[in-house]
């Protein structure tokens, strides 16, 4: 069990020694010892590499100690040994843990630190600093991000941490630990990597299903060991075969061959990620499905659950290489971007694309829609604390409604897909031509608008005439890329 760490010291009433004026000097008396304090051993287990390590300028490594109370009683403990570079002259040899910058965590280049985590390990509970003990370090840790050396005699005192400045300060009554030896041997590569120890990171080869990721599976054009003929290193870290949609190349039985990237298609073998819908049926309810219409092992369809440009509204939508590919009044939308055509097809036009067009409303009956195959006609104006309050750079449709002066009206925003940012505005009175004015021209009479919520969410507009008159909605989108289905309801 720790003990309080407390400094005592012999003081009159006004914190100095006293001393009797013109009376013979006495011998001061022995200064009391300082407090033995007793402070908890940290058991440490094997270091890993932190995130963030910059060669040259920042390295650390930390280990789960197995202690099982560090003055918390709660969630995880964690050692810390961080390493910034720049800070001092040299990382290398002999350091003194108390001895200038190295004695304050805002100053340290070589800092030790114990994290005591809240129980659902989010939050820090209590953290301790250096305050004694030596790390003997070969070579600078920022270098090759290697850490090779050893500590000794290293003590921890219970601090605070400023969140701006990062000055520590002790914790008076404070608990305290200790770590009287320690041999430091850790790079880069982490301890789950099973393959051999020098194939990690070499900047040649991806060393796939090697029980954690080698970074060097990020490059496309290495080399892949571990795999047989032309399979792959998969997001997973799995070896995976490789087909294509639309030659088409199957899959092996129980896979299903969809979309990987703009270049790639590879074989899936997770079940989940595939629904029985037909294209333009409804994947399944709740679904995590990606896949569907799959015809042998070959995908047909993605279930359209946000994809870039869609409605958003979990059907199957067919895959596409071309608008050739699609059915009449469709377009094949590419859904990674101008590096591939590869897509799948949706609505092309948008009858009320524009106020010219826009269709008249009935009051109390609500018109489920979508604003797919839309355009951004209208923003500019959108963004006025009385309007929207936003910018609305996404693709929009428009309504038209009459009303008489002094009639109140509410438009509501319902049934709003997942994925989808949506909002709603009330242009007029007047013409199309007039009131509907578009980009980069701002709209001269928005007389109303809400976009509160964000993807998903609801919108409600409420609003009372005092001219007569035709009055246009339109239901935009915060995003250029936000699409999806909604119910608009006026009442």
């Amino acid at each position: 069990m720790s003990l309080l760490c407390v400094a005592i010291t012999a003081c009159g009433d006004d914190g100095t020694k006293k001393i009797t004026p013109d009376a013979a000097p006495t011998a001061d008396a022995a200064p009391d010892s300082p407090p033995v304090r007793t402070c908890t051993a940290l058991l440490p287990a094997t270091f890993e590499i932190g995130s963030g390590a910059m060669t040259g300028m920042f390295a650390s490594w930390g280990t789960t100690l197995t202690n099982t109370d560090l003055g918390t009683g709660v969630g995880d403990s964690l050692l810390r040994l961080e390493f910034y570079g720049g800070l001092a002259t040299t990382l290398t040899g002999a350091i003194d843990l108390t001895a200038g910058e190295q004695s304050n965590y805002s100053t340290c280049a070589a800092c030790v630190r114990v994290l005591t985590l809240t129980a659902d390990n989010m939050d820090i509970a209590k953290q301790y600093f250096q305050d004694g003990g030596t790390l003997n370090l070969t070579e600078d840790p920022t270098t090759n991000l290697h850490m090779l050396g050893s500590l000794s005699n290293v003590s921890l005192i219970e601090v605070t941490v400023d969140p701006m400045t990062f000055v520590s300060t002790p914790v008076v009554g404070g608990t305290c630990t200790t770590l009287a030896a320690l041999t430091l041997d850790a790079d880069q590569v982490p301890a789950a990597y099973t393959c051999a120890h020098s194939t990690y990171a070499d900047g040649t080869t991806c060393n796939c299903a090697c029980g954690a990721h080698d970074p060097d599976c990020d490059t496309a054009a290495n080399a892949v060991a571990g795999c047989t003929g032309t399979q792959i290193c998969g997001n997973t870290d799995t070896c995976t075969d490789v087909c294509s949609v639309f030659t088409p190349t199957a899959c092996p039985a129980g896979a299903t061959c969809g979309y990987d990237s703009a270049t790639r298609d590879i074989c899936y073998t997770d079940a989940t990620l595939t629904d029985a819908a037909a294209v333009g049926a409804a994947c399944g309810v709740g679904a995590t499905a990606l896949f569907c219409a799959v015809t042998g092992t070959i995908s047909g369809g993605l279930c359209d659950n946000g994809l870039p440009g869609g409605a958003d509204d979990n059907k199957c939508r067919k895959v596409c290489d071309a608008n050739a590919d699609c059915a009449g009044g469709q377009t094949c939308v590419p859904l990674f971007g101008a590096a591939s055509t590869k897509g799948v097809c949706e609505v092309s036009t948008s009858a009320n694309d524009t106020c010219a067009t826009a269709p008249v409303l009935v009051l109390g009956t609500p018109v489920t829609a979508t604003n797919v195959g839309a355009t951004n006609n209208y923003n500019a104006g959108l963004e006025a604390a009385t309007c929207t309050g936003f910018s609305q750079k996404g693709k929009d449709v428009t309504y038209q409604i009459t009303l008489t002066a002094g009639q109140t009206i509410t438009a509501a925003l319902s049934a709003v897909s997942p994925n989808f940012d949506p909002s709603i505005a009330l242009l007029g009175p007047g013409t199309a031509a007039a009131v509907c004015t578009v980009d980069p021209t701002p709209v001269p009479s928005c007389v109303a608008g809400a976009d509160v919520g964000v993807s998903g969410d609801p919108e409600t507009l409420t609003f009372t005439a005092v001219t007569a008159g035709t009055y246009f909605i339109i239901v935009d989108a915060f995003g250029m890329t936000d699409t999806g289905t909604f119910t608009l309801t006026v009442n």
